[in-house]
């Protein structure tokens, strides 16, 4: 239905069973076997409990300090996690953008495969990304060696060229972990603009960051985790 909202989380609890070395310790495991001792696994706690509605065009911002869950929730919205409880509900096509800033390059392949690769993996179809390229490539700055390998590429080069590769893909509900970084202030300067039009172009976007400036740029509203949990709504 139209009026559902693009992302629901009911009762969302994330956990981690974190064993030590000792754990696959053969000795200690068949001492305990004989004794009958149990190692018990340390449960860490991720999310927990976080229940969320989140409609449709909507601008989202996450925030909250390191080891929060931010991270982890993002990507139980992608759908790359799957919760330990509860249920998470996603109504449209989601580009998640959770890596880092090299994430996502093969340094054999050239610019050009870069980007038709990683727009695919994005969800966007190889006809609608080969009609973009000619863009891509002027975008980059790259010129000539748009068609050179990555392996070649300075460290700003292939921010750049992820960076122009990613803004060219559409998507419903945008996810995105700490930004999307470019390369130096000339590019940035251009970026500028184009980074605003693909936020905008989203139909739904959570943005998570650190950078106050960032989230009231972009957002609408802002929402702080912590320990796990929501502290404001």
């Amino acid at each position: 239905m139209s009026d559902d909202p693009a992302i629901k989380l009911d009762d969302v609890w994330v956990q981690y069973r974190l064993r030590n070395a000792h754990h696959y310790n053969l000795k200690r495991a068949a001492t305990n076997a004989i004794t009958r001792r149990k190692d018990d696994a340390e449960i860490i706690t991720a999310v927990q409990g976080v229940s969320l509605e989140v409609p449709k065009g909507t601008r989202l911002g996450l925030t909250g300090p390191n080891g929060s869950g931010k991270s982890t929730l993002l990507a139980v919205m992608a759908g790359v996690l799957t919760p330990t409880r509860g249920r998470a509900t996603v109504n449209g096509r989601v580009l998640a953008l959770l890596g880092g800033p090299d994430e996502g390059l093969d340094p054999e392949q050239t610019g050009r495969e870069n980007a038709l690769s990683l727009g695919v993996r994005l969800g966007e179809s190889p006809d609608a990304m080969n009609e973009r390229m000619d863009g891509i490539r002027e975008f980059t700055g790259l010129g000539r060696r748009f068609d050179h390998p990555v392996y070649t590429y300075s460290s700003g080069m292939q921010v750049r060229l992820r960076f122009t590769a990613i803004t060219s893909v559409r998507a419903d509900i945008l996810l995105v972990d700490e930004g999307i970084g470019a390369a130096d202030a000339e590019f940035n300067a251009r970026a500028a603009e184009r980074l605003s039009a693909f936020y905008s172009a989203s139909g739904t976007m959570i943005l998570s960051s650190h950078a106050e400036e960032i989230l009231v740029t972009h957002c609408d509203k802002t929402i702080t985790l912590g320990q796990g949990a929501l502290w404001n709504v």
